[in-house]
């Protein structure tokens, strides 16, 4: 009985968590929040459709699997390099400006919503021609998605009443008998992908030439609610993130050592933030496409004509490779760029978010290392990361006046350097995770923050 009573009066009502972390724990705490940096942050354009491939399961899994491929593929560029993922972030907001001052009014005058997110969702490819054949064709009939909803024509007023009638009438015509004739005459046939994504700049060319109607009707919501955002799984992102910079600081302060993969992750989460603000307002990962024209038969080769334009990807910008230019109408590539004058917003975000990354990890020039080798490597390629975007600029303008008349010593240049900057990157990582099972015996003494919640 007395043993009884002793057993349940020796308890604790709290333990606090030791004053030490090991290696372990540095290890998943910073790799959680690296993943909720490069993973969570990813807003791709809309993917190839699941009629694209063939059908049963085995076609539903290859679709996955291209999906999940394709993710990964863009959280290991996000690794290696973000700031050219902050490069992409800024050209998409600018070309979505662009596209919402150009509909802005042509949304007010056909009595649609358009915002900021619907420019997005048409420069990502959410809006489609959808053609009833691939085969190019000179003629056929269209019907316009844009009028699918049915209002009262007693309660709109004798403008839009005629032209709706007007329209009717126009669609029971051949499509070419209504196009301008510079795009009805002497075309070659257009080969397309099924269905036909369109970027915002297409929808205000169609629609400027009455080939679409009427902008499509969709709100905003609509468009969030599709969006795969989840603000739940942002917010434990951002939490794990604020917790990483904030036990970061206070060891800074209390003058204990950082690990070289702790002071990654304030480099990781510096870029995070920036790719969350311009990201702000794009839809997050929608599968779902809106056709605003379907065709019976094969799309006009006027209206390909109208709307034919080469979109290059990044790789074309930087290293001068034209392999990723696109089929006409094919999903648009998260890393395209519309050929236009803008494109230099794109370069400009990689140039400034390259010496931000890069210069955060030349915070470790003092750190300690295994060897005096690791040290050297370090130097080199956090002082490389940091400069390369000078290097590209300048190198590049002077490569460019001494050689004005031979782009090939220039493209050589440009790939030499760029080749260099991602083996720097890739040393640096083998570096960040090597120097983890190298570190003092201070690294490992905890500070309060270990009480605050987070993964690790």
């Amino acid at each position: 009985m007395n043993t009884t009573n002793s057993k349940f009066s020796t308890h604790v009502n709290f333990v606090p968590s030791p004053n030490s972390r090991g290696t372990l724990s540095i290890l998943w705490s910073s790799l959680f929040t690296i993943l909720a940096c490069t993973w969570t942050v990813q807003h791709l354009n809309v993917p190839e459709q699941r009629n694209s491939c063939k059908p049963g399961w085995m076609g539903t899994l290859t679709w996955y699997t291209r999906k999940f491929l394709k993710s990964a593929r863009w959280m290991i560029v996000t690794s290696i390099a973000p700031e050219v993922v902050i490069g992409m972030a800024c050209y998409d907001l600018v070309t979505a400006n662009i596209t919402l001052r150009s509909l802005e009014k042509i949304a007010l005058e056909d009595g649609v919503p358009w915002t900021l997110t619907h420019s997005y969702f048409a420069n990502m490819g959410g809006f489609v021609i959808e053609s009833g054949v691939e085969k190019p064709s000179a003629v056929s009939t269209y019907i316009s998605m844009a009028d699918v909803e049915v209002r009262s024509t007693s309660q709109a007023g004798p403008n839009l009443r005629n032209r709706r009638e007007k329209r009717h009438e126009i669609r029971r015509q051949p499509l070419t008998n209504h196009l301008p004739s510079f795009v009805t005459g002497g075309v070659n046939e257009i080969s397309y992908h099924n269905p036909y994504h369109l970027t915002g700049r297409q929808i205000c060319q169609l629609r400027k030439e009455g080939i679409l109607p009427r902008l499509p009707h969709i709100s905003e919501a609509e468009l969030t609610d599709r969006s795969k955002s989840d603000g739940f799984v942002k917010a434990i992102a951002f939490s794990q993130i604020l917790w990483d910079i904030i036990q970061i600081i206070v060891r800074a302060a209390r003058k204990l050592p950082i690990s070289q993969l702790e002071l990654a992750v304030i480099a990781f989460a510096v870029c995070a933030m920036i790719m969350y603000g311009l990201n702000w307002s794009k839809p997050k990962n929608i599968g779902a496409v809106t056709a605003v024209i379907q065709y019976e038969g094969p799309i006009p080769q006027g209206v390909l004509t109208l709307i034919q334009g080469w979109h290059s990807y990044l790789g074309y910008i930087l290293i001068a490779d034209d392999r990723g230019r696109r089929r006409h109408g094919s999903p648009i590539r998260n890393d395209s760029t519309q050929d236009d004058p803008h494109d230099y917003w794109n370069l400009l975000a990689i140039l400034l978010g390259a010496p931000v990354f890069g210069g955060i990890h030349v915070a470790a020039w003092n750190f300690g290392f295994p060897t005096k080798i690791d040290l050297i490597i370090w130097r080199v390629t956090s002082l490389y990361s940091a400069a390369c975007s000078p290097l590209l600029l300048f190198g590049g303008c002077l490569v460019q006046g001494v050689h004005n008349k031979d782009d090939r010593v220039l493209y050589t240049f440009l790939s030499t350097v760029m080749v260099l900057y991602i083996i720097a990157r890739v040393a640096l990582l083998v570096e960040i995770f090597r120097t983890l099972f190298f570190l003092p015996p201070l690294a490992y003494v905890s500070t309060w923050t270990k009480d605050i919640p987070h993964f690790g």
